[in-house]
């Protein structure tokens, strides 16, 4: 395929070249080609392992070209090094319009990173796959800068980059900043312990956290880090997908997590617990401790309503003397809540007698709770009937 191939199809939008041992002078001759393809968004040269440095320039001059418009470019295994990135960041400087770029499963190190990184500030990058380079604890601080800046990215995949605990703090020194973040693929880097993943609550927690979802594939934390982990999302309300091997997870671990999504201790705790989270550990929660399982589908549903079902389901006897401190002034507030969560009775499996049990007993310790209150305000009820009716007497006395 020839530069005249490209002359005779100048509205190619889609161009996909990967894995057909494409080598310095074939990249040459297709950049010459692709520089007259003016509505190119979408290149993949990838698995294309011949091409050296001197490729890699050429194709920045693609890049660099002043009527180039790529927003997706793929070469994940193409066996780029250090003085690749630096040829390929030259022309990642130049475009404005790249929104996705995959480098995984080459050898950037920390120079070629620094250099990456360099260029993509002036991008509008919102995919940015790194998986499976060779870069550490400096070139984890480089990208870190580059999520103090990328405002639009929303997808980063770092899996299998041997980053230990020490590189995991230093990313999230970065990307505490970032706002636009949803997805986070750390898996597969096996030296991260509790330490790192406590290092990630500060990120959790932070106000500028959108992340949805995070993979720790292939990190065998055990209990240290399923407690640090729980911990760490105590408060955020934006994930709703955390992927972890639970092996070594026993039932310490477990307990840390049931106690994130449902904190049985009062009414109270399980209101301010996570009800967003829908999955934990395994694809679709598969090998989960069913109590888990349970909190989870609870958490499919709409937010409040996940509330109330656990609420329902661990308190059958809801406690309601805290509110005696306001008297009689919450109970509207308790018969109203109660309504409420009539409809849900269903989901968790209660039956209508049960659930009217549920409301006379509510009643029954306001009215035990504070008699001369319920007493008093039973009188005043009638006493304003009454009182009127005597004032009517009075009036047809005098007439």
């Amino acid at each position: 395929m020839g530069p005249g191939y490209f002359v005779r199809n100048l509205n190619l939008a889609t161009v996909d070249l990967g894995h057909n041992d494409i080598d310095d002078e074939g990249l040459n001759a297709l950049v010459e080609g692709l520089k007259k393809c003016h509505n190119l968004t979408t290149l993949c040269l990838s698995g294309n392992e011949l091409i050296t440095e001197a490729g890699l320039r050429s194709l920045s001059t693609l890049l660099q070209s002043e009527h180039c418009r790529l927003e997706h470019l793929a070469l994940y295994e193409a066996n780029i090094d250090n003085n690749g990135a630096v040829a390929l960041s030259a022309g990642l400087a130049s475009l404005s319009t790249l929104k996705k770029l995959n480098l995984s499963n080459n050898h950037i190190g920390d120079q070629g990173m620094q250099d990456l990184v360099g260029s993509l500030v002036n991008c509008n990058i919102e995919n940015l796959y790194l998986s499976h380079n060779s870069f550490s604890v400096f070139g984890l601080r480089s990208l870190g800068t580059l999520m103090q800046r990328a405002t639009r990215l929303t997808s980063l995949w770092l899996g299998r980059n041997a980053i230990n605990d020490e590189g995991l703090e230093c990313l999230v020194e970065g990307i505490v900043n970032c706002c636009s973040l949803q997805t986070l693929n750390l898996s597969i880097n096996h030296s991260i312990t509790a330490v790192g993943l406590t290092s990630l609550s500060t990120f959790f927690r932070s106000d500028n956290c959108c992340l949805e979802k995070l993979w720790l594939w292939g990190i065998n934390f055990g209990d240290d880090g399923a407690v640090a982990l729980a911990d760490g999302l105590m408060g955020n309300n934006s994930l709703t997908h955390v992927n972890f091997d639970s092996r070594g997870i026993t039932s310490r671990g477990w307990s840390a997590f049931s106690k994130l999504l449902c904190d049985t201790a009062s009414v109270n705790n399980i209101y301010l617990s996570n009800h967003t989270l829908v999955e934990i550990g395994g694809y679709r929660n598969v090998g989960n401790p069913s109590t888990i399982v349970e909190y989870l589908k609870f958490n499919k549903l709409q937010n409040c309503t996940a509330a109330i079902c656990k609420i329902l389901d661990s308190h059958p006897d809801i406690d309601v003397e805290p509110l005696f401190l306001w008297k009689l002034k919450c109970l509207p507030l308790v018969v109203t809540w109660l309504e409420m969560a009539r409809p849900n009775r269903c989901i968790v499996t209660e039956s209508t007698e049960v659930f009217q049990c549920r409301q006379l007993s509510a009643l029954y310790k306001f009215a035990h709770g504070m008699p001369q209150l319920a007493v008093d305000g039973y009188r005043g009820k009638e006493m304003k009937v009454i009182e009127p009716m005597s004032k009517k007497r009075k009036l047809d006395e005098t007439l």
